[in-house]
């Protein structure tokens, strides 16, 4: 009973960090500079459900990086994160109609593609140049097969938001939200 109280309670006390970090993940992911502009004019992430969720995983990566940068002290925020995310792409997918039956295992998919695509951005980002523009060739850009300026303007910018948020106070971060940089033109 006491673990079921520290949980609900725990849960309450970040809802208000949760809503705003999705909040500033979501509006980021938003800016229509990431997306593929009218035939011609640009290569970017195209302009689907599919393109919008890898736009939405890309920024909520930075941010939960971020915080499990702070250790064991926001795990539970940062999972309580995660966990809002998966729920609100849920409610998202009913919205458009899917099935009863499809959007549970569409959910889970989409789950173990947030994993890989973290697994591949973290790697990349570590690595040596040309890691994460593979990784973002292959996962965000998907089919889109964009030109090598539109990876490398994109690699950068994941650089410079993953340097920016690792500068920012966690506190700050929390109360104000996540500071991405000025997207990327593609």
């Amino acid at each position: 009973m006491i673990a079921l109280l520290k949980s609900l309670f725990s849960r309450n006390r970040h809802q208000a960090a949760v809503l705003r970090l999705y909040a500033g993940i979501v509006d980021q992911a938003r800016q229509p500079g990431f997306y593929a502009a009218a035939a011609g004019e640009g290569r970017g992430v195209p302009d689907t459900v599919e393109g919008r969720f890898e736009v939405v995983t890309l920024h909520a990566w930075l941010v939960m990086r971020r915080l499990a940068a702070e250790g064991p002290d926001l795990a539970s925020l940062n999972q309580a994160l995660f966990d809002h995310m998966f729920t609100d792409l849920d409610f998202s997918l009913r919205e458009l109609g899917a099935s009863e039956m499809v959007v549970g295992k569409k959910v889970k998919d989409l789950g173990t593609h947030f994993y890989g695509r973290a697994d591949a951005y973290e790697s990349g980002l570590k690595a040596e140049a040309g890691k994460l523009e593979a990784a973002l060739d292959r996962n965000l850009f998907g089919s889109t097969l964009p030109d090598g300026p539109e990876v490398a303007a994109t690699a950068a910018y994941i650089r410079v938001c993953a340097d920016r948020l690792g500068a920012m106070p966690v506190d700050d971060i929390l109360t104000r939200g996540p500071g991405f940089a000025a997207p990327p033109i593609l």
